[in-house]
This record gives C-alpha cells, structure tokens and sequence, in this order.
C-alpha cells in the first residue's frame, strides 16, 4: 500500500516539482497540496494521509505554528520539515512540537525518500550531515563520555532509528532494560527525547562504531 502525503509549500513550483519526484516512486503517493497553513490544516484533517511535508515559511501560517495547532488538535499524521533553515534553533523547535524528521530542501532524492518511509515505519530521520552540522552550535559540553559502553552502544542504535522492542531483539535483553538505559542516556545527555539524544550520537559518530 503506498504512502500517501500531504505537501505543504507556498511555491506550486516546488510542490509540483516534489509531487513528481515522490511519484516516480511505487510506494509513494501525494494525494493533497496546500499553499498556505489554513490550508493545510483543512486538509490534515479531510484527506486521509500518512505523511505531512512542511515548509516553515508559509504566506499566513508559520510551518512551527501549523505543527502546534497540529498537536494540539491531536492529529495523527507524522510531519517532516523540509525547509531552507538549517540552524538549530528552527531543529529544536519542530523537534520539541512533535516534528518526526528535519530535512532541507536540497536534500537528495534518495534522502527525502527514506526519510518518508523511516517516518511512516515509526522511526525519526534527520539526515546525518545536517545533523552534524547544526549539533555543533548546541551546548559542546554534552559528553558522549559520561556513558556506559552499554549505554553508546544503545544510543547507536537509536541513531539509527531503531525502536525500543528492536534494540532489546538485538541485545537478548528485555524492553524494561532498554527503557531503563534510555532514561539514563536522556538524563546523563541532558536530552528530553529521543531525537535528540540520536542527534548527539550522529554527532559523535556513534552510528557506525557498533556495526
């Protein structure tokens, strides 16, 4: 059954050009455009989708404004920012309202193709080398050292996307053990959620380190 998204852009150019581009692939569909937020949010909740691509910059709208409203209308569907802002502060914003990936708009097709599957399969996505650049202007006093092998082992894993159930799978251990790692390499890394915490592992190379 193929994806089905929503593109929210104030270019019909670029969703036109993005609705091709998805289209040559099997499994992905767009079955709504919307110029503007108001639009977007009528849709959001009239078109039966998966996936929300969501620029920031909207004529009426913010993108972070429409992700608040989104939540806090409970809506199901799973959004990724695809914008021109590559700077911290707009990552953390979308993050922390419920964002499932952060892509820019010159990404790769492949990138922006993967990124819609890992979000719709329940994983986060934020390509690794925007992720390494913007974790640099956050707080460089977080230290991947303060944790166990263990516990950068775990953090790999999250990296990569994996959920809780598949890194217990993997390690023979039970999920209550996962969960009780994950909460220690949330408090020891200062983080509040799991992207974040995967964004600090891409930054210090911790997803290949345990392949």
């Amino acid at each position: 059954m193929a994806i089905k998204i929503l593109l929210a852009d104030d270019h019909s150019l670029m969703r036109e050009g993005l609705k091709q581009l998805l289209e040559m692939e099997e499994d992905l569909e767009v079955v709504g455009q919307a110029g503007t937020g108001s639009e977007l949010l009528e849709l959001a909740f009239n078109i039966q989708a998966d996936v929300i691509l969501l620029d920031i910059n909207l004529p009426d709208i913010s993108g972070l404004k429409v992700m608040k409203l989104l939540r806090e209308r409970k809506c199901s569907l799973k959004v990724i920012m695809l914008t021109i802002h590559d700077d911290w502060e707009y990552v953390n914003q979308a993050i922390n309202l419920g964002a499932h990936g952060y892509l820019l708009k010159d990404v790769e097709s492949q990138s922006l193709y993967r990124a819609i599957r890992d979000v719709k399969a329940g994983k986060t996505y934020i390509h690794p080398n925007l992720a390494r650049d913007i974790i640099v202007q956050r707080d460089k006093n977080l230290s991947i050292g303060r944790l166990t092998s263990r516990e950068k082992e775990i953090l790999s894993m999250i990296s990569k996307g994996l959920a809780n159930d598949d890194i217990a799978e993997k390690l023979v251990i039970s999920g209550k053990t996962v969960r009780n790692h994950v909460s220690s390499i949330y408090r020891k890394l200062g983080v509040s959620d799991r992207t974040q915490a995967a964004l600090l592992g891409m930054k210090n190379d911790l997803v290949h380190r345990y392949d």
